[in-house]
């Protein structure tokens, strides 16, 4: 074979050879595209032609007692401006066209500045959000003028029909997410279930009228009832509003119970907030400035008692028969002690000799409670602590502040320990934990579980919410017999309603390390005594023009008590002209 022979040969395998190399090449891409990544890239030709929208949830709405909206939903426009867009539009008249566009927007939209206007329309931005929840006729005066390069986008919005009105309770939401109160606890029901669109898209995005399409409709979030009484709601919020600020107090907070069921008729404290503008109130503070203001004060806001406390002592000693009502003492103004725990002394440091133990309640006296409290000793007096509930959460919102105390097994106690806390120092309860105690006394004894649902609209599927009993903490007729004795206090210290009777107890509570004149005065108790329908508790924090919780939280106390009998028509249980 001759040389130029074999050269031609070679040359024709390496160009068969080449092919070859090529040929694998070509189908070893082929098998990449076509078989292995025949999967993302099929995920992403439909991503180009089909389009997926989630479809929001309506929110549960939130009524009162009597089906008044206390939170509900509507859709409000945000108004936006595309610069970008607006330029190139009007690239050839620019500042004629801006002035004209810029003036007709201030003209329906007067609380944006044109100066503002013109500042955004010369952002290099896409779009730009000018105007936020524009009321529906700004929004018709919009449409109706088709400004160029302008457009509305409409927002589901949570309103709150009633302003602050039990805004503590209810808490707000951001974006769909429930924050503080009602709308954080049952979050999960108000929220619904969000829905989904599925369609075939054109080149432009548009859905086709032929293509595949599915569509899963959202599920409406379920409405809720509460127990809560708006009129009475109002009513309290407004009389501690008005006494805080005229006793020059620093916050306060009130509770209305029903005495059987332990439904919330009312719950207010002060200062509070607007759920529709909650932002604005960012920096304020509630609870003697400790607690931001969104959260409840009646759950947060713990603090010592005071002599409301010495209704437990008595209950706990007469439960297990180590009084009377009238078993009696000598009280010199004091109490000392032998193993070194402090002396204990009235509050007003008065001696009122013989007295009984009503008459121990009426004087508010330290030194009857604490005698009480020795004869019971820790074994006895600590177990009904627990029966009452203090250091326990209630459970209506979580999380909440439980208090405590110490006791004989804490590390630390001491007999002092035992004596204060008979009066309502060296421990700590909410305000809710204390309506809670005069509730059980209210009814017999049988405390019930406090709570603010009354039923659930699960887009028709309604579920009604019944009293619990937590547990008999004192029987039926120690309560009789502790009711009589708060009646007698109530007379003793002159609050009354005419033809009702009333069960009552003040507090004048000071704390360790601050001066004797910052107090958290108080009133707790029930009515009519004798047919208890309502627990009242009222707490003022640091009133200054008077100190006492008779005298400070007294005077709003009955006021509502009042108020409560006119509203529901609560029989009389005295003779008319009598008190």
């Amino acid at each position: 074979m001759s040389a130029e022979l074999r050269r031609a040969r070679s040359r024709q395998m390496i160009i068969f050879l080449l092919g070859c190399g090529g040929m694998v090449i070509l189908l070893g891409r082929l098998y990449y595209w076509q078989i292995w990544q025949s999967g993302p890239l099929t995920l992403l030709a439909n991503s180009e032609h089909t389009q997926n929208q989630i479809l929001s949830a309506p929110r549960g709405l939130i009524y009162d007692a009597q089906g008044h909206l206390l939170a509900t939903n509507v859709v409000r426009d945000d108004v936006y401006i595309t610069p970008l867009q607006f330029s190139s539009d009007f690239a050839d008249n620019y500042p004629a066209e801006l002035s004209t566009e810029v003036h007709a927007l201030h003209q329906v939209l007067p609380s944006v500045s044109e100066d503002q206007l013109n500042q955004d329309f010369g952002l290099s931005l896409q779009a730009v959000r000018v105007a936020q929840q524009v009321d529906p006729g700004q929004s018709q005066r919009l449409r109706d003028l088709h400004l160029p390069d302008t457009f509305l986008e409409p927002q589901t919005w949570r309103i709150y029909p009633g302003g602050d009105l039990a805004s503590q309770i209810l808490g707000y939401t951001q974006g769909d997410k429930g924050i503080y109160g009602i709308e954080a606890k049952y979050n999960t029901l108000l929220a619904g279930k969000a829905g989904s669109f599925t369609a075939e898209t054109d080149l432009s995005g548009n859905p086709l009228t032929v293509g595949a399409s599915s569509e899963q409709d959202p599920v409406k979030g379920t409405d809720l009832t509460l127990t809560v009484d708006s009129f009475m709601q109002y009513f309290v919020q407004n009389a501690l509003q008005n006494a805080i600020i005229q006793l020059e107090a620093t916050s306060g907070t009130v509770i209305v119970l029903n005495a059987h069921s332990g439904a919330v008729v009312a719950m207010a404290g002060y200062p509070t907030f607007d759920p529709n503008h909650y932002s604005d109130f960012a920096d304020q503070k509630g609870c003697v400035g400790s607690e931001d203001v969104y959260l409840n004060p009646a759950l947060f806001c713990d603090y010592e008692p005071g002599s409301t406390m010495k209704s437990v002592t008595m209950a706990a000693a007469l439960e297990q028969h180590v009084i009377t009502p009238d078993t009696s003492i000598n009280d010199p103004g004091y109490l000392n002690f032998s193993d070194g725990t402090p002396t204990v002394h009235n509050w007003d440091d008065e001696s009122y000799g013989k007295e009984t133990m009503t008459q121990v309640l009426q004087h508010s006296a330290n030194v009857g409670a604490a005698t009480v409290a020795t004869w019971l000793g820790p074994d006895r007096f600590y177990p009904y602590l627990e029966r009452f509930g203090f250091g326990q959460p209630t459970g209506l919102f979580d999380p909440e502040d439980p208090g405590g105390y110490r006791t004989n097994t804490s590390a630390g106690w001491t007999k002092s320990d035992l004596t204060r806390q008979a009066f309502g120092q060296s421990i700590t309860a909410s305000p809710l934990q204390m309506a809670r105690v005069y509730q059980a006394i209210a009814n017999g004894g049988a405390m019930m579980q406090p709570y603010i649902l009354a039923s659930t609209n699960d887009n028709g599927h309604i579920v009604t919410m019944k009293p619990q009993m937590l547990r008999r903490v004192i029987s039926a007729d120690t309560a009789k017999t502790l009711t009589s004795m708060l009646v007698s206090t109530a007379e003793y210290n002159d609050i009354s309603l005419p033809n009702y009777s009333l069960a009552i107890k003040t507090g004048t509570a000071t704390t360790q390390g601050l001066s004797t004149d910052q107090t958290e005065a108080s009133v707790a108790g029930f009515l009519p005594a004798s047919n208890p329908q309502f627990v009242i508790l009222v707490k003022i924090d640091r009133p200054q023009k008077t100190i006492y919780g008779g005298t400070a939280a007294g005077p709003i106390w009955k006021a509502i008590a009042q108020q409560l009998v006119l509203h529901y028509s609560i029989p009389a249980d005295q003779q008319v002209g009598t008190q």
